[in-house]
């Protein structure tokens, strides 16, 4: 990989610390109520702690740019592209052992409680074959935050299918998947409401996210082949980033303004997860091709060292987190902290502390070791034309 698309692709990765940020700052508000008031200033940014969960939709439209990117670039760089097996593979390592470890390790500890031995298995065997989220009995059990994944495997089962069409017709295929994704979040909310949440958090109502990740490696892997017209436009792209970020923020506003709505957020949600979509799309194309000392201050090591840890930190802050305060970590003595100020600010320190402390070291002893695997499995698997120059020399 060359300095410069590396530097590029690294504002991805910062995209993704800036996901995890929003939904660990999000589920700490939850705990704590601390108000996100910018010191010496008087700057609210409440609107980004309450509507943190858009973090989880950033996550859904890097996978879909992520994914794609490889099978993009392949024919523009003249180069195979991955093949299905490395595909599943990989997603394998990456998500399954991480997130059996969760499984045990919070069942072990007793943070979910079964009346019957049936419940338990059941409830198990629905989150290891990743259908948890079909179902209101085990929608949210074990951990909260694991409903997301189960919309991630799914969309990594149909994905093959979704490259074949993606590959034959990109922009109609976005489309497609724009419309079945608006589709679904209409039927969900003028069906039975009862279900109103937990349908959409269903893989239909999340592939406009992943259509919009999709698209944008294309357009990337596109004008990438055309280094010739990026000097020329980095203030275009620097205008599109601005644009998609001053856009973003309104959203959030808007959003803020209406938490008092009824079924707030959902119904937003079904109004406004396209253009958020979209606005993703503009912020990531720009970065991409802006100002190198842009996307180096947006990829700094703060960032990337977040996105680094940001899966085994989403699966594993709010456990931590409810812990502390279970064990009053850090103490208070009244029956309701949320009303003491200093028990706020403290325990949202401690929580980041702890929280990223636990993300770190399960990244590096758990999902690391099983990433290694795949390396190792490659770097020792021969390819067809090293095969056959040495059946050529035995002869």
């Amino acid at each position: 990989m060359d300095v410069a698309r590396g530097q590029r692709i690294a504002v991805i990765d910062a995209l993704r610390g800036v996901a995890i940020g929003l939904v660990v700052w999000y589920h700490i508000w939850q705990i704590s109520w601390q108000p996100a008031i910018i010191p010496f200033t008087g700057i609210s940014l409440q609107a980004f702690a309450e509507s943190g969960f858009l973090g989880v939709a950033l996550f859904f439209f890097i996978s879909g740019f992520v994914l794609m990117l490889p099978y993009v670039e392949a024919p523009l760089l003249g180069r195979p592209a991955p093949t299905l097996q490395h595909f599943f593979t990989r997603r394998f390592l990456k998500i399954v052992p991480s997130y059996v470890f969760c499984i045990i390790v919070l069942l072990a500890l007793g943070y979910q409680h079964y009346s019957t031995v049936t419940a338990a298995i059941k409830d198990v065997a629905f989150h290891l074959f990743f259908i948890h989220g079909w179902f209101s009995a085990t929608n949210g059990t074990i951990n909260g935050v694991m409903w997301s994944l189960a919309a991630e495997v799914q969309f990594y089962l149909v994905f093959p299918l979704i490259l074949i069409a993606f590959t034959w017709r990109p922009i109609a295929t976005s489309i497609v998947l724009f419309v079945i994704a608006n589709a679904w979040r209409l039927w969900c909310l003028f069906s039975n409401h009862y279900f109103f949440e937990l349908r959409l958090q269903q893989l239909p109502a999340q592939l406009d996210f992943f259509a919009a990740g999709m698209l944008s490696a294309y357009a990337y892997a596109v004008i990438s082949s055309r280094l010739s017209i990026l000097p020329k436009h980095r203030w275009a792209a620097f205008a599109l980033m601005s644009a998609g970020i001053v856009g973003f923020v309104l959203v959030v506003n808007d959003c803020y303004v209406h938490r008092q709505a009824t079924e707030w957020p959902f119904v937003w949600e079904v109004q406004w997860r396209s253009v958020c979509a979209l606005l993703f799309a503009a912020i990531s194309l720009g970065m991409l091709f802006t100002f190198r000392a842009v996307q180096s201050a947006v990829a700094n090591r703060i960032l990337i060292f977040y996105a680094m840890i940001s899966y085994n930190l989403y699966l594993w802050h709010q456990p931590v987190a409810r812990a502390l305060l279970k064990f009053h970590v850090p103490n208070f003595v009244a029956k309701d902290p949320h009303n003491d100020s200093r028990w706020q600010i403290a325990f949202s320190l401690v929580a980041i502390i702890a929280t990223t402390i636990v993300g770190w070291l399960v990244t590096i002893g758990v999902e690391r070791p099983f990433l290694r695997i795949d390396r190792t499995i490659r770097s020792y698997r021969p390819s067809i034309a090293a095969l056959v120059r040495e059946k050529l020399r035995l002869r």
